[in-house]
């Protein structure tokens, strides 16, 4: 089994970070239920990971670079890719975008037809989700139409071909009388039993 790690907090290397947090949590499940998985962590805002941006010379270059080949042949080859993320400004962050950028590709994650276009990766490729955030986006009548994030992740996911994706909700965060800590601990709880189940399901 192949399980595509993606850490895409800014703010990397701080333990205290929610993200972070959370990322290591999966990591120990993953660890715990499935030691002889693949695991590839990618972690975008490491100045080390190489994750191209859109310019003019991408745009009308004729061949595709080999760092856009490999992130590509990484996430095709993934049966289980968690997607960690803080909420920015009601959306992905900006390193998540360009990821996405150069894994969306036509021809290799879905195909254009007559009746428009059409995934070419199975959905038994799961995909989970966490996100961070400091107001509540689920419940709060004046957030709940800014929730772009996931929307915007279920349709990229939805054009490759896969529906199997999961949401997993760290939120409120930053509220007045907030419990972060026990917010952070039931997610915790939450995506550990998610992958879980997911894991034991491939097993």
């Amino acid at each position: 089994m192949k399980i595509l790690l993606i850490n895409a907090h800014p703010d990397y290397q701080n333990p205290q970070r929610t993200i972070n947090q959370l990322t290591a949590t999966a990591q120990a499940t993953i660890a715990a239920q499935a030691p002889h998985a693949e695991v590839e962590t990618l972690t975008l805002y490491d100045p080390a990971t190489q994750i191209p941006r859109i310019t003019a010379e991408t745009l009308a270059a004729t061949e595709m670079s080999p760092v856009q080949r490999h992130l590509i042949d990484q996430w095709k080859a993934a049966d289980l890719t968690v997607i960690l993320m803080p909420l920015h400004n009601f959306n992905v962050v900006s390193k998540l975008k360009d990821y996405i950028d150069n894994v969306f590709i036509a021809g290799e994650t879905f195909k254009y037809t007559a009746d428009g276009s059409v995934g070419l990766l199975s959905n038994q490729h799961k995909v989970v989700y966490v996100q961070s955030s400091g107001s509540d986006y689920a419940h709060d009548f004046r957030y709940v139409t800014a929730d772009i994030a996931p929307y915007y992740l279920r349709t990229i996911m939805s054009l490759m071909g896969i529906t199997a994706m999961e949401v997993i909700r760290a939120q409120g965060l930053d509220l007045a009388n907030s419990d972060k800590p026990a917010i952070v601990e039931a997610t915790k709880h939450q995506l550990s039993a998610y992958l879980t189940k997911a894991l034991a399901a491939t097993d």
